[in-house]
């Protein structure tokens, strides 16, 4: 008996500024791999990530089956190319899922409604629901009697009536379902530069409002074994060709104990085969030390976060966040401070109770531990989250705007037909306690922060402020409050930045759609769209940076005037290593041997240094320091730059996607007064793509 062709599509927005989703399509990998596990003499599956692949699979023969994912990022894109299909096709039977989907009995219906190009949709995890539908197609085939079977987790609407099966209950050993790597069906997506993506484990034991893991649904976490990830990794770098990034999806990675078992053998590959040089996760929220360890397994590859959201008492009751300690977040930034390891925090604006006052504490706060790169999310009313139900919104009186999502605008061909599509999400822009126009000067403050404090792109300034016991904060701030004052250039980023804020932003989806798909193609080119704050950002560093280091070292000697001290050779000094280290950033021929009276390297590197009382007397002393980039930094720089261009475009990418820190120029000791400066550590070598 011939076999019935099942296809399932994590379609990918694709333009001048990068793919809307550079990752293989681990989770549909897993649907499939499951229902072939069950299903396998009766049906072949395949996967998709690209129109135009799809297209001529399907141009040589449909499927009976279509999976489509469903994500904020793509859902336009598989919509109008199911619409395409359906014309073609009409009897090829559709089923979404995925976690763009309400979680309210209610909001579901209404999603149904709107979306009539999916037959079916399968709500939470969808490996066995999908393969429970998949057999019951093969021994029914009748959408009809399928919808009204109400199979588990399956909802649709036939005639006008509502269909919806309980939800089916969650796998709780993750290797009940096959390795989609193992079995070989993403064999495929190594050629097409994707990132390899892996999961060890399923869950989330918080209960935030605002994220699509909140809800009780996912609140058990339920775990892979060792052997299972080793042997996938195992497969994945024998195949790897075109990246040395694995991203890992676990909500909590390295807070568990199984993590750093896995660690241990990724740090092992590691040193044999150079893979995976960088790891793209969300960290665990409690268990730093763990999460260290973890990282100094793997010699700092890991992209480790610490995310609070908010520090404000009321604002984190109100979304149901037990927040990581301040003493913690002073750990992970003393122990990273110094070294490659790119360690973030996460604020979002606009969450119930948010304020300006209350958002610039959590940046003074966040300063204050000396986490080193700080990131402002917009909140997103988005499905699946208690935050985007009806009764929240109308208790915080959200006003919302809609925006495209960044590299997720494009006009594509499918089947004889022209697409033009936009993804969509929608964010809260004001509430009863947070104005637009205070939204509006958050966002301006975030890219000052962005600009004259993340990467610890002055990270010099903060370590001298902090051996003052002076406010890092308040130096922004006092940047901040003068924009109108500020170098030319430097006050065109922020005019811009303002202008495209406000210019992102629609009062309703239907006039966005009607509006970007008249300038698709500049969408599509990267003159339009895009992440903001990284183009705004990137500018600074790659057309203004000399404007820039000017900027941060005046308003410095302003801020320590006002409080009356007087470091002016201190200042003198640091202002010169800046300039040796990272002025004509990318210039890999560039280097010196400067002599100064202070040692700054140790002012820099040590944070425990000062945690200890030490004082920036016991500093001065005169230290010859080598400031060029190392041989594999040259190599680096040459390979990511041919990888992304060096146009603003492509470097705006490469800013975005590698902490810019891992770029400046190695400062190294080789002579000092102070023997014991000799025997400080360096920088950690830097690490790419």
């Amino acid at each position: 008996m011939e076999k019935k062709k099942i296809y399932l599509i994590d379609l990918a927005h694709d333009s001048k500024l990068g793919m809307g989703s550079d990752t293989m399509p681990l989770q549909l990998g897993l649907v499939g791999a499951y229902c072939l596990n069950e299903l396998d003499d009766q049906v072949e599956i395949k996967l998709f990530k690209f129109i135009e692949d799809f297209e001529a699979a399907v141009a040589e023969a449909p499927p009976f089956l279509l999976g489509v994912s469903n994500y904020i990022w793509n859902i336009d894109l598989g919509v109008q190319c199911v619409r395409a299909l359906k014309r073609r096709f009409p009897e090829i039977i559709v089923v979404a899922g995925g976690p763009n989907y309400p979680d309210i009995a209610e909001e579901q219906v209404d999603f149904l409604k709107h979306y009539p190009e999916f037959d079916m949709y399968i709500y939470k995890d969808g490996e066995v629901p999908f393969a429970a539908l998949a057999k019951f197609l093969l021994e029914t085939p009748d959408l009809v009697a399928a919808k009204k079977a109400l199979l588990p987790s399956c909802h649709a609407i036939h005639d006008g009536e509502v269909f919806m099966g309980e939800t089916a209950p969650r796998i709780r050993d993750l290797t009940v379902v096959p390795s989609p790597y193992i079995s070989g069906l993403m064999d495929k997506f190594f050629d097409q530069k994707l990132v390899p993506t892996m999961q060890t484990n399923r869950g989330c034991p918080f209960t935030c409002t605002f994220c699509t893991e909140g809800g009780r649904y996912y609140n058990k976490v339920f775990k892979s074994t060792l052997e299972r990830k080793t042997a996938e990794v195992d497969y994945i770098v024998k195949r790897i060709k075109h990246t040395r990034t694995l991203r890992i999806t676990d909500s909590n990675f390295g807070m568990f104990n199984e993590d750093q078992d896995f660690c241990e053998h990724l740090g092992e590959m590691q040193a044999k085969t150079g893979y995976p040089e960088y790891i793209m996760c969300s960290t665990g929220k409690n268990r730093k030390e763990r999460v260290l360890k973890c990282n100094e397994l793997l010699n700092g590859a890991m992209r480790l976060t610490a995310s609070v959201q908010s520090l404000d008492p009321e604002v984190l009751t109100s979304v149901k966040r037990d927040n990581i300690s301040l003493d913690a977040l002073m750990y992970l930034s003393d122990e990273t401070s110094d070294t490659d390891t790119h360690a973030y925090s996460e604020i979002i604006l606009a969450l119930p109770g948010d304020s300006a006052q209350r958002h610039e504490g959590s940046f003074n706060g966040l300063m204050e531990s000396g986490i080193g790169n700080i990131t402002q999310h917009q909140l997103a009313l988005i499905h699946g989250t208690e935050m985007n139900n009806r009764e929240s919104r109308k208790k915080f009186e959200y006003r919302s705007g809609f925006r495209p999502i960044q590299r997720c605008v494009g006009k594509y061909s499918f089947l004889g037909e022209e697409i033009r599509s936009a993804e969509i999400e929608e964010i809260a822009i004001a509430s009863n306690t947070l104005s637009f126009e205070d939204y509006m000067d958050m966002r301006r403050l975030y890219l000052s922060v962005g600009m004259f404090y993340n990467d610890r792109i002055f990270g010099e300034i903060h370590a001298l402020l902090r051996i003052l016991k002076m406010n890092t904060f308040e130096w922004i701030k006092m940047i901040h409050d003068n924009i109108d004052n500020l170098d030319p250039g430097i006050r065109s980023l922020y005019d811009g930045f303002s202008a495209d804020t406000d210019g992102e932003l629609w009062d309703t989806p239907e006039q966005l759609v009607q509006d970007v798909s008249q300038e698709v193609e500049r969408y599509a080119m990267g003159e339009l769209g895009g992440n903001i704050i990284y183009k705004y950002r990137a500018k600074s560093i790659v057309e203004h940076f000399p404007a820039l280091l000017e900027t941060a070292f005046s308003y410095l000697r302003l801020y320590l005037e006002a409080k009356g001290v007087d470091e002016a050779e201190a200042v003198d000094e640091l202002e010169r290593f800046s300039r040796a280290q990272k002025l004509d950033l990318f210039n890999t021929e560039a280097g010196t041997d400067e002599v100064f009276s202070y040692d700054i390297p140790k002012l820099i590197a040590d944070p425990g240094f000062v945690r200890a009382g030490g004082t920036l007397d016991e500093l001065n002393y005169p230290v010859t320091v080598a400031i060029r980039h190392t041989e594999k930094q040259q190599a680096t720089i040459e390979r990511e730059l041919k990888f992304y261009g060096d146009d603003i475009a492509g470097l705006t990418m490469l800013i975005s996607r590698y902490p810019v820190k891992r770029f400046w120029r190695r400062a190294r000791v080789v002579d000092a007064a102070n023997q014991a400066a000799l025997n400080a550590p360096i920088r950690l070598e830097v690490v790419g793509n």
